[in-house]
């Protein structure tokens, strides 16, 4: 496991164990670099990584706090409505396999150019997978993102965390998201690679992801199945 990760998943156990209080101020990097034996860049990246997940904030010239809405934060299922990518939201101990459906690069259509923000003549990565975990199937996703944002992409990258990927090797910075979440019938997609019946329902989740500096790049749609998530919306506001 990445270093910065391992810092994430002690930082969080201390936090929900109380060792921060809520709303409190958490040491500095430099302190929590020496603290860890690590880099400033380490500890930023896994700030950044508990940031997505809504547990901290920071203030710039100030420092990085502790929500004050740990406690209702669920540690249980499977949310959908967050930037944190499924990999970090599972944990270490459940098996995630990533199923490349398909894999192309084309050009984006009018609405597609409109939600990324590029031309018609800039091509895309056209990506879909199948996520299933612990051999259950999980969703089906559909995901455009620009090349020349996200280059070398490979299918052995897709097998893996995209997420991790664009933050680690490509080095962008990730902001917020606009997510639309909707019930729909099941399609013949979702009854071959979900397993649906005709009478279940799949949550269908629109989203955009943008970058800090507010440049969206991905567009997807994702399909889940019903009985397997559940809805978590976190305010971006500091408290």
């Amino acid at each position: 496991m990445a270093k910065y990760k391992n810092v994430a998943d002690e930082l969080r156990k201390q936090i929900k164990q109380g060792n921060y209080p809520k709303g409190g101020q958490l040491p500095n990097q430099n302190e929590l670099a020496e603290k860890f034996d690590t880099s400033r860049v380490t500890i930023k990246k896994a700030l950044d990584l508990l940031s997505v997940e809504g547990l901290v904030f920071s203030v710039q010239g100030s420092g990085t706090y502790i929500k004050k809405n740990i406690a209702q934060i669920s540690d249980t299922g499977i949310k959908i409505g967050q930037n944190i990518g499924l990999t970090h939201q599972i944990g270490e101990q459940t098996e995630l396999v990533n199923k490349v459906l398909a894999f192309n690069v084309r050009f984006p259509s009018d609405e597609e150019c409109e939600q990324l923000m590029i031309k018609n003549e800039s091509p895309v990565y056209e990506i879909k997978r199948l996520r299933v975990i612990n051999n259950r199937p999980y969703s089906i996703e559909y995901s455009l993102l620009p090349v020349e944002l996200v280059p070398n992409i490979t299918p052995a990258i897709l097998e893996h965390s995209v997420y991790d990927y664009i933050r680690q090797d490509v080095g962008l910075v990730f902001g917020g998201n606009q997510q639309f979440i909707k019930a729909a019938p099941p399609n013949e997609e979702d009854r071959q690679y979900l397993n649906c019946k005709d009478n279940e329902p799949v949550l269908e989740v629109t989203k955009v992801m943008f970058l800090e500096n507010g440049r969206p790049f991905e567009y997807s749609k994702v399909r889940h199945r019903y009985d397997m998530v559940e809805m978590c919306f976190n305010n971006t506001q500091h408290e």
